[in-house]
């Protein structure tokens, strides 16, 4: 079903398929996200993510058989702790693995997960991202998510690294528009 105001997967030159994480996928999860998030070594350190595999629901983007993205979806945006109001619902640590970039890996994640908020009757579709991630930023913006800055925080405070420069989470949104029921 086609939704005017969800993020569609571009054409693809390889077949991508996204489905529920299982265990047996934590290993290939773990390498998609260090490779992601590489680049980001200095800025922040890779515990941060640990908790990633143990909450929400797990999705993987699997591109000739392979993972190579990664995204965990929450119904309830709160049980995140980061501001989100009750109802809405979000998405958190998406990776796309360098080798997949630009491959509509990321687009098909937040597609999944603007679905199911829908389906489970969320008004919103939030997440946070780092101020240094400007591809995903550019990519957010490009697909028509709106800036919440009313929602940002300062990541390096949150995890206790009081003595390094400020780290700003941006909060992106986007409002979704219900499921109709057919008659």
């Amino acid at each position: 079903m086609s939704v005017p105001d969800t993020a569609v997967p571009a054409p693809q030159h390889a077949v991508l398929l996204v489905r529920d994480a299982v265990p047996a996928d934590y290993p290939a999860i773990r390498d998609v996200v260090s490779a992601a998030y590489r680049q980001y070594a200095d800025l922040i350190t890779h515990d941060i993510f640990s908790p990633y595999l143990a909450d929400g629901r797990l999705f993987v983007v699997e591109v000739d058989e392979r993972i190579r993205g990664f995204a965990a979806f929450h119904p309830d945006a709160t049980v995140q702790g980061v501001g989100f109001p009750p109802g809405w619902a979000s998405g958190r640590a998406l990776a796309v693995h360098p080798s997949a970039r630009g491959h509509g890996v990321a687009r098909a994640l937040l597609a999944t997960g603007e679905r199911i908020a829908r389906e489970a009757g969320a008004p919103v579709f939030a997440f946070h991202t780092h101020s240094y991630m400007t591809g995903a930023i550019s990519l957010y913006e490009r697909l028509g998510y709106r800036r919440a800055p009313e929602l940002d925080f300062n990541l390096a405070a949150r995890y206790s690294r009081f003595d390094a420069a400020p780290i700003m989470s941006f909060a992106y949104l986007r409002h979704l528009t219900p499921v109709l029921a057919c008659a």
